[in-house]
């Protein structure tokens, strides 16, 4: 934030402050203050017009501007540092969604280039070389139409700040305006007169190779590559305002709180300011009133009489005490029938500390149960703030995995396929020259080539397979953590339940005590559900994993035989119960639950597990996600020895949508 705005903003606020308020005072003429240029205040017209209020308005007024001043304060330093942390997160969204569109530019001059180039060595295979240009024309396409939203949103750029690349951008669509389309008009043409060859002749071939090899190194190709070059110096400018744009959220933070701060120690001043003037007004006649107080109490002289000098609230207090002083005599004698009654008040003490004890337990059950209250309030934030980190870590991680996968995964289409073709065309020069040279000869039994055609598609193959794995991984954590999902959805509830078992495929699979657990899936025919996602694909994870913990738990007293035998199992099926609502079976054949156990099993706190494997709050968790956040229904039923299901109950649609804070 620029310094000279810093200044305005504190002028502004030193006005909402001190000025403002001290106007606003109903029971003090602003006439009588007097604001110098450092801001002290005369001390002689504030004595004379305090002398003449009475002391609870010289207690309010000190209460009123003390308070007015802290609460101007507040607001203002609240006010301006939202204001221009405002105006940073527009200019922060601004940058993201500018860089995102020339990341993407980059990523298509990239793949336009690369294919141009593939172009060169397939000229001999016309089948590949069109498969290569359509990909060519298909990228080309992407790089106009990127190249028009990144026109079209340079044009309509807000002016919300100084930006010297706020320019770049212009600057840079008018260098590069024509070259891409020139650049595609250019292989266009090309490529036509490679179609006129025939490239069933080699020196036809060799023409069409060096048709593509002389543009390559065209000034053409070069400047098309010069686009990527500049977008790297832009996204890398983009990128440093990003941290521009988060530095100027600290400093609006900063501004704010130095705002609140001013005006907490100018209230503090102020208060202590007026403490000091209304101590002297009221101090000195309740000092002369305590000196007759202190006389007649000690020397039991009830005859004094205070002087009263005032005719505020301490001439009143004077008045009073002279009443008192003249109401002890009556007192006295009054006392002796008071300790006549004392014995027979002392035969009902006991009645009425029985009563005033059975108030206190009742006060203390409360109490008690405000503790639990809020002893269940604070595991539910820790748990949501671990959910939180969680899901902004698994969301992060597989946005991280997933660019270089789908690089590496798609590029082994291309490798699997020059692969084969190389193995191919060895196949067929073994072939055609059976007796190859002493030299020859001996490096392919170096190299052992027969153990690599037969080992080396096995090797991409499973190379594949290992990238298809990560994708589905990536794409099942993406799925699961849902962090960008904060409001109802309508979303497919197979696919939540198959990305929370993929999660849990580490509790499921094989171990060397016993074999994997089975899970039975019997999917119906399903509609979109409306739901916060993440928290029902926590709810399944809760109860997936207390059905793991349960066969477990039961496989202790069984050998990897006997479980191979009787396997675990884990039943998961979904139906619809009329056009409103669908149900989730999950059932599991461990120990079962005891009636006592299952009466208690949505309880805050309430657990079966040892200590430090549980804190009791994932059943309570997954019931209140399903009841309240959902309005579904939840319910248990188990057989003791034999199995555990619960069923879950969710309508189609919530008729009910208000913003209510995550449940984790």
């Amino acid at each position: 934030m620029p310094t000279g705005l810093y200044e305005e903003s504190q002028a502004e606020a030193f006005s909402l402050i001190i000025v403002e308020p001290l106007k606003e005072l109903g029971t003090l003429d602003y006439a009588y203050f007097c604001i110098t240029s450092k801001g002290c205040m005369t001390k002689q017209s504030l004595g004379q017009k305090l002398s003449s209020l009475k002391v609870g308005q010289k207690i309010g007024l000190g209460y009123a501007l003390a308070l007015s001043v802290a609460v101007s304060g507040t607001i203002a330093g609240f006010g301006l540092g939202n204001h221009y942390r405002q105006q940073a997160e527009e200019q922060e969204e601004y940058v993201r969604n500018e860089v995102e569109l020339l990341q993407r530019l980059q990523s298509r001059v990239l793949q336009t280039r690369t294919h141009q180039q593939q172009l060169i060595p397939l000229a001999q295979y016309p089948d590949k070389f069109q498969d290569e240009y359509d990909h060519l024309l298909e990228h080309g396409v992407e790089v106009q139409t990127i190249w028009a939203e990144l026109r079209a949103f340079a044009a309509k750029s807000p002016a919300l700040h100084d930006r010297v690349h706020q320019a770049a951008i212009p600057n840079f669509l008018q260098t590069y305006d024509f070259v891409s389309q020139g650049y595609s008009q250019e292989v266009e043409r090309r490529v036509e007169q490679i179609r006129q060859l025939d490239l069933a002749s080699p020196s036809d071939v060799k023409k069409a190779q060096a048709l593509m090899l002389e543009f390559t190194n065209s000034d053409l190709a070069l400047e098309f590559d010069g686009i990527s070059d500049d977008l790297v110096s832009l996204i890398d400018q983009g990128y440093r305002e990003l941290e521009e744009a988060e530095n100027s959220q600290r400093q609006a933070n900063e501004f704010a709180e130095k705002i609140v701060a001013a005006s907490i120690v100018l209230s503090v001043a102020i208060a202590v300011l007026l403490a000091i003037l209304t101590s002297r007004a009221i101090a000195q006649p309740i000092q002369a009133l305590t000196q007759v107080a202190r006389r007649s109490t000690e020397e039991s002289n009830f005859d004094l009489q205070a002087t009263v000098v005032q005719t505020d609230e301490i001439g009143t207090l004077a008045k009073t005490f002279n009443q008192l002083i003249h109401s002890v005599k009556q007192l006295l004698e009054q006392q002796k029938i008071a300790n006549e009654q004392l014995e027979t008040y002392s035969q009902t003490l006991e009645s009425k500390v029985e009563q005033r004890t059975q108030e206190l337990n009742n006060k203390n059950t409360q109490l008690q149960q405000l503790l639990e209250e809020l002893q269940r309030t604070q595991v539910q934030m820790v748990q949501s703030e671990k959910m939180s980190a969680l899901g902004q870590m698994v969301a992060g991680v597989a946005h991280e995995i997933n660019n270089p996968v789908n690089f590496i995964h798609g590029n082994l289409t291309h490798v699997q396929e020059y692969a084969h073709n190389l193995l191919a065309f060895v196949h067929l020069y073994q072939k055609h020259y059976p007796d190859p040279v002493p030299e020859i000869q001996a490096e392919e039994e170096a190299l052992d080539v027969e153990f690599i055609q037969t080992d080396l598609p096995k090797i991409l193959d499973s190379m594949k397979m290992g990238t298809d794995r990560i994708c589905q991984i990536v794409l099942s954590l993406r799925n699961f953590s849902r962090m960008d999902e904060s409001d109802f959805k309508a979303v497919d509830i197979h696919e939540g339940i198959d990305s929370t078992l993929l999660i849990m495929q580490h509790r499921l699979k094989e171990r060397p005590n016993r074999p994997a657990i089975q899970v039975i899936r019997d999917y119906g025919s399903l509609p979109l559900v409306e739901c916060y996602p993440g928290q029902l694909n926590q709810a399944l994870m809760n109860i997936l994993a207390n059905a793991i913990d349960a066969l477990e738990e039961v496989n202790v007293k069984r050998t990897f035989e006997e479980i191979k035998e009787n396997p675990n199992q884990i039943n998961i099926q979904t139906s619809t119960i009329d056009s409103e609502w669908i149900k989730i079976l999950i059932s599991d054949n461990g120990i079962g639950l005891h009636k006592s156990v299952r009466n208690r099993i949505f309880d805050p706190f309430f657990t079966t597990k040892s200590v430090g494997k549980g804190t009791g709050m994932g059943m309570s968790i997954t019931y209140q996600i399903i009841t309240e956040k959902h309005s579904g229904k939840l319910n248990c039923f188990s057989i003791p020895g034999k199995r555990t299901e619960f069923i879950i109950q969710i309508p189609v649609r919530q008729k009910i949508r208000e913003v209510r804070s995550p449940i984790l």
